[in-house]
């Protein structure tokens, strides 16, 4: 009796995973194996067969074979077995790397949007370890992991704001200030600073997600201060008052913002 009841958890996990992905991947007896690798956590094996799909002509052009190997990279990178992230130390980086090539290669945006709940798992991850970066002074790796934020969703201000500070650090001050320049035209776009009549090249018409709003607060804060405290107080200024229609009344961010602006 017990062996049927987990052969029925087995096969209605199986189902409610099918169901998050959409319906021609599921129906894709090309690619139906990769998922079911994917349920029992077999990513070594969702690799090989993604890899052999990327270099077969009929096959290497199409998005889904890239998306695998995102998902499966990603699993990698928050599996707890070692000899599986001691054998893909750079899991993160390739779960980034092909999930950049998976949304290039969705011209017609067939698949991305089914997956925005792994994007944003991915970007949070991101997130965290782009910070560990940042604490311990490397701004090159952290630049790498913002620089793939930016390729992830274009529009998202968050990420140029953190990749302006990483390379503020870095004392790229140039490359600072252009993705700066970007997050402000984002955030300009989102809340009406900058009026819709107006041609701009960097606009934002969806809401931000989760991991995006606290990167930006965190993003804008964090460099605002450092730019007061160097005596650049006119570029801190232009980053909160392009911050405030989107945080005002948030505690932390108005701290900032009075201590500088007042």
């Amino acid at each position: 009796m017990k062996g049927n009841l987990h052969i029925f958890s087995a096969l209605a996990l199986i189902l409610a995973l099918f169901a998050n992905f959409n319906q021609a991947e599921a129906q894709d007896p090309k690619y139906s194996q990769m998922l079911e690798d994917l349920v029992d956590e077999k990513y070594q094996r969702v690799l090989f067969r993604a890899i052999k799909f990327t270099e077969k002509e009929n096959t290497k052009k199409h998005p889904e074979p890239y998306g695998y190997m995102a998902r499966a990279y990603l699993k990698i990178h928050q599996s707890d077995d070692p000899e599986l992230k001691e054998d893909y130390p750079k899991a993160l980086k390739e779960s980034l790397k092909y999930c950049t090539k998976f949304i290039k290669k969705d011209k017609e945006m067939e698949y991305v949007p089914d997956q925005s709940e792994f994007i944003e798992d991915l970007r949070s991850e991101t997130i965290a370890q782009a910070d560990t970066e940042m604490d311990a002074e490397k701004f090159t790796r952290a630049k790498s992991l913002y620089s793939y934020l930016t390729k992830l969703d274009k529009s998202d201000p968050s990420a140029y704001v953190m990749l302006g500070l990483a390379n503020y650090y870095a004392k790229s001050t140039r490359d600072a200030a252009e993705h700066w320049s970007t997050a402000i035209e984002l955030m300009g776009s989102m809340t009406g600073r900058i009026p819709a009549s107006e041609k701009i090249e960097n606009f934002r018409e969806e809401p931000l997600t989760e991991s995006m709003n606290n990167l930006l607060k965190t993003g804008i804060i964090d460099a605002s201060e450092q730019l007061d405290a160097d005596g650049q107080r006119t570029q801190a200024i232009e980053l909160l008052e392009s911050g405030l229609p989107l945080f005002e009344g948030d505690r932390s961010f108005m701290v900032t913002y009075g201590s500088i602006i007042g």
